[in-house]
């Protein structure tokens, strides 16, 4: 129940994560949250706007003194609330993973002997086609270039 009703998080630090939202995902986008990119962050200062962003309001994220004020709110804290907010943001990230549909691709399936192709026409798995006689062709030297021109 509790993935189909996400609720805020409160940290030990006294901050609260709110649940993942479209907005919230948008703004931990447009700065490259290393939450979202996957990348570890080079330093805590690269993760200080995304732990603010995740408790306070995303459209913080257009405001011009948003930097600043993310690293003020960071001043005030422990350095545990690292920790406890990037914690507390993965499980509402997880909350949110559980109540999305799974989006299966559709696929036709292929013959025997054939592949799909990147054009999506079946190409022939069967050997060399009518086209080429097997070899590959070996890319000119410079000097063969240089000397038939």
């Amino acid at each position: 129940m509790a993935a189909l009703l996400p609720l805020a998080v409160k940290c030990p630090c006294g901050e609260t994560v709110r649940p993942m939202t479209l907005g919230m995902w948008a703004a931990l986008e447009r700065i490259g949250s290393p939450l979202i990119t996957g990348e570890p962050p080079k330093d805590a200062l690269e993760i200080i706007p995304s732990l603010y962003l995740l408790t306070h309001d995303p459209r913080e994220v257009l405001a011009s003194g948003f930097f600043d004020a993310a690293v003020a709110w960071a001043d005030s804290l422990p350095v545990t609330a690292l920790g406890e907010i990037r914690d507390a943001c993965y499980r509402q990230m997880d909350a949110m993973g559980d109540v999305l549909p799974e989006v299966k691709k559709k696929t036709s399936p292929a013959t025997a002997g054939s592949r799909r192709s990147p054009t999506g026409r079946r190409a022939s798995t069967a050997g060399a086609g009518a086209k080429s006689c097997g070899k590959s062709r070996q890319a000119r030297s410079r000097s063969c270039v240089a000397r038939s021109a």
